[in-house]
């Protein structure tokens, strides 16, 4: 996903800072452009999944809402242990942490393990898809 400002955000289904699941739960980044043509982007990683309640492993991007909020699933996690739909805010200042919401929790007994969202019609809506 590509912002206004050529900032682009995606996920890793590993990595990141928790050690709850082996080889990181996973993350989701962003990617700033250089100021000038052929420099360094810079990476930034805005969230690391923490694994359990808070979900691991994303296999898709995220979708950008009203706000900045970025919005995603992971395939596992979650109280029932099969993925979240999550929201995920940006910092009120500079060098402030994102918080993330987790905004349903899918049902073990669905055998759901959502992978994608896509951007509803209204723009900043994000909705899922499976």
């Amino acid at each position: 996903m590509i912002d206004a400002n050529g900032v682009m955000y995606g996920t890793t289904q590993l990595g990141g800072a928790s050690t709850a699941c082996g080889e990181g739960c996973g993350t989701v980044f962003s990617l700033v452009p250089p100021s000038s043509p052929g420099g360094d982007w810079t990476e930034t990683v805005l969230w690391s999944f923490g694994g359990a309640g808070g979900g691991f492993s994303p296999r898709a991007g995220v979708v950008l809402g009203a706000g900045g909020v970025l919005y995603g699933v992971t395939q596992a996690g979650g109280t029932g242990g099969d993925g979240i739909a999550f929201a995920l805010t940006p910092p009120e200042g500079a060098g402030g942490a994102w918080a993330e919401t987790v905004l349903y929790s899918f049902p073990a007994s669905a055998n759901q393990y959502p992978e994608t969202l896509a951007l509803g019609e209204g723009g900043g809506t994000a909705r899922h898809t499976w």
